[in-house]
């Protein structure tokens, strides 16, 4: 049963990263459509806090399901 949950977890986290990453890489997008490309220079800058702490938290589900995946395994 536990490597049911392994390989459940681990196609999650692959899924979620696959969203994730579309739906960051369409909001760059759009903001170089709307604003150009200075708004995203500015908006991944390495100094703008609020959207890296945006951006782990998209990913932190992912991450979580590869960790606990990990974990579960380890423990075999």
């Amino acid at each position: 049963m536990r490597t049911f949950w392994v390989k459940a977890l681990r196609i999650f986290a692959g899924v979620w990263f696959v969203l994730a990453g579309t739906v960051v890489a369409y909001g760059i997008a759009l903001i170089w459509i709307h604003q150009g490309f200075d708004a995203v220079q500015r908006v991944l800058s390495s100094l703008n806090v609020r959207n890296f702490v945006v951006t782990f938290t998209t990913f932190l589900p992912g991450i979580a399901a590869l960790l606990l995946a990990e974990r579960l395994t380890q423990r075999k």
